[in-house]
């Protein structure tokens, strides 16, 4: 009698924990939500004028050797000027330093004065 009793006991017990695990096992995956991981932020507006600031940066940057690259073409050709017409028009080359020099008149101390003035050294 007393086996048919811990039969029984175990019997119920078993079914109670088959139940449970049962009912557990059927409700867990609707209750599980994914873990938000702590590093990741959710996008909003000042991350994306952060987002887009980066990238105007960026973009000023390269564009900066693009001037660069450009402004020394221009002194290259400035220059090259300069020397043909000091070379073929000395007259233009003369009136060139006389206007950029804001003077009257033509003399070898306004040429050094605007040479001075313009030296691409410094640049």
């Amino acid at each position: 009698m007393e086996n048919k009793k811990d039969l029984i006991i175990r019997i119920l017990i078993s079914i109670i924990i088959g139940g449970v695990l049962l009912i557990i096992s059927l409700r867990k995956p609707s209750d599980m939500k994914a873990p938000i991981p702590l590093n990741q932020c959710k996008e909003d507006s000042l991350l994306k004028v952060i987002n887009q600031l980066e990238i105007d940066l960026k973009t000023e940057e390269d564009g900066w050797d693009d001037k660069e690259k450009r402004y020394e073409d221009i002194l290259f050709e400035y220059e090259y000027g300069i020397d043909h017409l000091k070379k073929n028009n000395p007259k233009a080359y003369q009136e060139f330093h006389r206007i950029i020099g804001f003077k009257e008149n033509f003399s070898r101390e306004t040429e050094h004065e605007n040479k001075k003035r313009l030296n691409t050294d410094k640049w």
